[in-house]
C-alpha cells in the first residue's frame, strides 16, 4: 500500500545548503505563510551575503536563535509540503555538524526518503558519507541526491557526472533500493520546481517531481504481527493487555503466544479498533484472552503460528555511539525498545565501519559517532526483530543506568542465539556427585591485591597444602590467563573488566567440577569483583585481600614493572579499589605458611557451616 504522507530526512555536511533547499521547496510549493516569507526578506543572520529584500530561504527552517547566530542547523526542524500530485512531504532537516549526529539519527528514524545534499564546489565530505550510511542503517530505502550549488561551477555537466560517480562509489555498498541524482541550485532555484535552461544536458526530474513520483513506501513494515505490551488493565472480573500494534493485524478468535514465556491463549475480545474485532498496525488496543496469563510490561504478543518469534538473550546489532565518553567493556546499560526496558551489556565489537573507505576495522572501544556492529547480551530473554523486517521492534537505544543519558542508537541485525537453543544440559554426574567423590566442597578462593603483593606465591602454597590434604585445587593466576585465554586483552580498565569476567566464568566451571578454584588476580576494580561474586552463592566465593604495603610490593617487583612505570600500572597510574567487606584480609609481607594457614582455617570453617 502506497502512503500519501512521506517522511523525508534531509542530510549532508554543514553549509551544503540543506536549509536553503527546503526553504525553496516550501516557498515554491506554497507551503509557507506569506508573513513568514516577508520575515525571511527582512531578517539577516550574521555574515549573510544575501541582499535585504531577497528571501533567505534557510531562515524558514532554522528555528533556534542559536542556529541563526551560528549559521548552522543544530536541532531537527520539521516542515511540511504538499506536492502537485497531492502527496504530503514531512521534511526533517537534520544537523550537518558531526557533534550533532545523534540529532540526525532521530531525524532518520522512521524516514521513507533520504534527501542527501552535496555541495558541487566541494564534493562529498566525511559527514556526507556518514549521513548516507546512517540513513541506510536506519532502513531508509529511497535516496535522492541533490548536487547543490551547480550554478557555482558554471552548470558543468562534467562536474555533475564526476560527483555522481563519487557518491555512487560509497553508496554501492549500502542498502538503498533506489537512487536519483539531480543538479540543483537552492539559491537560484534551478531544477527545484521547474527544469532549468541552464542544465540543458540534464534530462531527469525536478526535485519536487522526484518526491511526487511513486515511491516504495508502505504504511506497514511487515505483515508479521507484533503487540508489545505497555500496560495490564485489571477489573474485578477480567484482565486485558494494552499496547500499540507495531506491525501486522490480529483478529478475535486468533491463537496467540506470549514471548518470552511461550504460553498460548485465544483472543476473545479486542477494544480500541476502527474495525470491529480487528487490531491493525498503528492502533492502540487492549486484548482480552480466554485465560489469565502472567504478562509483564515489555512482553510481546505474537501469533502462535509464527515459529520464528523466539526470545533470545544475545543479539547482533548495528550501533551508532552517541556519547562523548567511550564505551567501556563490562559496563551495564539499559536497552529500550518501545515499552521494553532491560539491563544489557555490549560483549563484543565485531567491527567498526570506516566512513572514508566503508571498510571494516577492529577496535577495542567505541568513540563518539562510531558506527559499529556489536554483540549485545541482555539480562533476560526478550523478543527483538530484525530492523529490516519490523522497525518498531527492531530499533533500540542504550541508556546509562545511572544518568539515563542515551549513549547509543541501534538496529537489530539478528538474534545470535535463541534461548531455546542455549540451555544448560542436566548431566547425570553433577557438582554434588563430584564433591562426594572428592570428599570436600568446591569453592572459589579469590586473591586480590597490588602487583607483587604475594598473591601467586600464596596461591601456589595453598594448592600444595590442599593437595597434601587430599583436596582438589587448581590455581588460576594473571600471567597464565594472559598467555592464553586473555592474550587479546591489554591493561586498560575495560580490558581488565573483561579479563575478570572471563576468569570468573572459568572459576564457575572449576567448582562445577568439584574443584577448589584458587584465583590470583590483581582485579583492581571493585564492581568487577562484585560481578564475579554474583555468579556464586554466598558459601562458594571467598574474597581474600592481600593487603601488602606498597613499599614491600615496590621492593619485590620481580618483573620491574614499577621501576619502568609501565602504562596502566595498578598502584602507580591506575587506582586500586580496596575491598570493603572481604572474607579475609592478610598481609603478603608475612610468612607464607602463616597466611596459608589462615586461608585453610577459613575454608574449613565455612564448609562446616554450609
Amino acid at each position: 500500500m502506497i502512503s500519501s504522507f512521506i517522511t523525508t530526512v534531509v542530510c549532508g555536511s554543514v553549509d551544503d545548503g540543506k536549509s536553503t533547499i527546503i526553504g525553496r521547496l516550501l516557498v515554491e510549493s506554497g507551503s509557507v505563510p506569506l508573513d513568514h516569507v516577508e520575515q525571511a526578506r527582512k531578517i539577516r543572520r550574521t555574515g549573510s551575503l544575501i541582499p535585504t529584500g531577497e528571501i533567505d530561504y534557510s531562515l524558514l527552517t532554522d528555528g533556534l536563535e542559536s542556529e541563526r547566530e551560528q549559521g548552522i542547523t543544530i536541532d531537527v526542524a520539521f516542515r511540511q509540503m504538499e506536492t502537485p500530485t497531492g502527496k504530503r512531504i514531512n521534511f526533517a532537516d537534520s544537523p550537518g555538524h558531526e557533534q550533532y549526529t545523534r540529532n540526525m539519527v532521530v531525524a532518520a528514524s522512521g524516514a521513507d526518503i533520504s534527501l542527501l545534499i552535496v555541495d558541487a564546489t566541494r564534493g562529498p565530505r566525511p559527514q556526507t558519507i556518514r549521513h548516507a550510511t546512517v540513513c541506510s542503517l536506519m532502513g531508509v530505502k529511497n535516496l535522492i541526491v541533490a548536487i547543490n550549488k551547480i550554478d557555482l561551477v558554471n552548470y558543468s555537466e562534467d562536474v555533475f557526472n564526476k560527483l555522481v560517480s563519487q557518491v555512487s562509489a560509497f553508496t554501492s555498498g549500502l542498502t538503498f533500493s533506489s537512487i536519483q541524482f539531480i543538479p540543483v541550485s537552492g539559491l537560484a532555484g534551478d531544477n527545484i520546481s521547474e527544469i532549468s535552461p541552464n542544465t540543458s544536458w540534464y534530462s531527469g526530474k525536478t526535485l519536487i517531481d522526484a518526491f511526487s513520483s511513486p515511491q516504495d513506501v508502505s504504511t506497514s513494515s511487515s505483515e508479521i504481527f507484533r503487540l508489545p505490551i505497555q500496560n495490564i488493565l485489571r477489573t474485578d472480573s477480567s484482565r486485558s493487555y494494552a499496547g500499540k500494534v507495531s506491525s501486522g493485524s490480529l483478529n478475535v478468535e486468533s491463537t496467540v503466544r506470549v514471548i518470552p514465556s511461550g504460553i498460548t491463549a485465544r483472543v476473545i475480545e479486542i477494544t480500541g479498533t476502527k474495525i470491529a474485532n480487528v487490531a491493525q498496525v498503528g492502533e492502540s488496543v487492549s486484548v482480552t484472552l480466554d485465560t489469565d496469563v502472567d504478562i509483564s510490561r515489555g512482553d510481546m504478543i505474537v501469533l502462535d503460528s509464527d515459529q520464528l518469534a523466539v526470545a533470545s538473550r544475545v543479539y547482533t546489532a548495528d550501533l551508532i555511539w552517541l556519547q562523548d565518553v567511550p564505551w567501556q567493556l563490562g559496563k551495564s546499560y539499559l536497552l529500550k525498545c518501545g515499552p521494553l526496558d532491560v539491563p544489557c551489556s555490549i560483549t563484543d565489537i565485531k567491527y567498526v565501519r570506516d566512513m572514508d573507505t566503508q571498510s571494516q576495522i577492529r577496535k577495542s572501544q567505541l568513540d563518539i559517532n562510531d558506527v559499529a556492529r556489536v554483540e549485545i547480551t541482555l539480562a533476560r530473554a526478550v523478543l527483538l526483530d530484525r530492523y529490516s523486517e519490523v522497525r518498531e521492534t527492531g530499533g533500540l537505544i542504550l541508556c546509562d543506568r545511572l544518568t539515563h543519558e542515551t549513549v547509543a542508537a541501534g538496529m537489530v541485525v539478528a538474534a545470535q542465539r535463541r534461548e531455546s537453543e542455549v540451555q544448560k544440559h542436566s548431566f547425570a554426574v553433577d557438582r554434588s556427585a563430584r564433591e562426594s567423590l572428592a570428599g570436600h566442597k568446591a569453592c572459589v578462593i579469590w586473591f586480590t591485591g597490588l602487583p607483587s603483593s604475594g598473591k601467586s606465591s600464596i596461591a601456589d602454597a595453598l594448592e600444595t597444602r590442599l593437595f597434601n590434604m587430599a583436596y582438589r585445587g587448581f590455581v588460576i593466576d594473571g600471567d597464565s590467563v594472559r598467555s592464553g585465554l586473555s592474550s587479546d586483552l591489554g591493561f586498560t580498565a575495560a580490558d581488565r573488566t573483561e579479563n575478570v569476567r572471563r576468569v570468573g566464568h572459568v572459576a564457575e566451571l572449576l567448582i562445577d567440577a568439584g574443584i577448589i578454584a584458587i584465583v590470583a588476580l590483581v582485579s583492581p576494580i571493585k564492581k568487577d569483583r562484585d560481578a564475579v561474586r554474583e555468579l556464586f552463592g554466598s558459601s562458594d566465593f571467598y574474597e581474600i585481600f592481600v593487603d601488602t604495603p606498597f613499599e614491600v610490593c615496590l621492593a619485590r617487583d620481580s618483573k620491574g614493572l614499577y621501576a619502568r612505570n609501565v602504562p596502566n600500572m595498578t598502584g602507580q597510574n591506575q587506582e586500586y579499589e580496596r575491598p570493603t567487606n572481604p572474607e579475609l584480609v592478610i598481609n603478603g609481607s608475612f610468612d607464607i605458611d602463616h597466611n596459608v594457614e589462615q586461608v585453610i582455617q577459613l575454608i574449613i570453617e565455612r564448609q562446616k557451616n554450609s
